[in-house]
């Protein structure tokens, strides 16, 4: 016979509402997924935006539900001190505070950069590129994101802003060959900035004016 005590609700079909911490959250593993290769950078792109607009538990679980594991040993290894190496480190996130790269570090292929009303500053002009084209993905959310490379590197910005800015402060010419290392910008400004400038080493903001 049936019981007649009510059932208790699926939580997983609630209409949860879901917060900043909740979004932050959904996209770090996003950046682990783009860590791993299981996205592309258009993908990871869409997903994030995705992610940042959601106002659901069910909208923001769709932005993952579909990707594969990931590999924990792997994210083990690379947040282990003992087991860090410079350069494996694919994504930078300021919530609400600020992260600063900058001296010599190793730059991987593909980097992401997340400000969300926070501030990132990524200075590559000491720094080693391992790839000859470096693909960065910025996305600032109500913060900022700046990106210095020295002369000699071509420097390509593409992006969509938002009631934000999206701009290219080159500053100095390239100065550099056909062959020459790329760092190519792309990704989005919402209300906020990302700002790619080309800048000698040592020469500081101050020194502009």
């Amino acid at each position: 016979m049936a019981s007649d005590a009510p059932r208790s609700p699926d939580s997983r079909y609630a209409p949860t509402v879901v917060g900043e911490r909740e979004r932050e959250q959904v996209v770090r593993r996003l950046g682990d997924h783009f860590a791993q290769d299981h996205l592309s950078l258009d993908e990871y792109e869409f997903r994030v935006q995705a992610a940042l607009r959601a106002t659901q538990w069910y909208e923001l679980t769709a932005t993952t539900n579909d990707l594969p594991a990931l590999d924990v040993d792997a994210l083990r290894v690379a947040a282990t001190p003992t087991g860090f190496i410079p350069g494996l480190r694919r994504m930078v996130v300021a919530f609400m505070g600020g992260v600063v790269r900058r001296g010599q570090w190793l730059v991987p292929p593909r980097l992401g950069a997340i400000a969300v009303m926070g501030g990132v500053v990524l200075d590559l002009r000491d720094a080693t590129l391992s790839a000859h084209v470096t693909e960065v993905f910025a996305v600032a959310v109500m913060g900022g994101i700046e990106i210095k490379v020295p002369p000699g590197v071509r420097l390509e910005s593409d992006g969509i802003a938002i009631m934000g800015g999206f701009e290219d402060q080159a500053g100095f010419p390239a100065l550099g060959h056909a062959d020459a290392p790329v760092v190519r910008v792309r990704g989005i400004a919402l209300m906020g900035g990302v700002i790619t400038r080309m800048q000698p080493r040592g020469w500081h903001d101050e020194d502009d004016d």
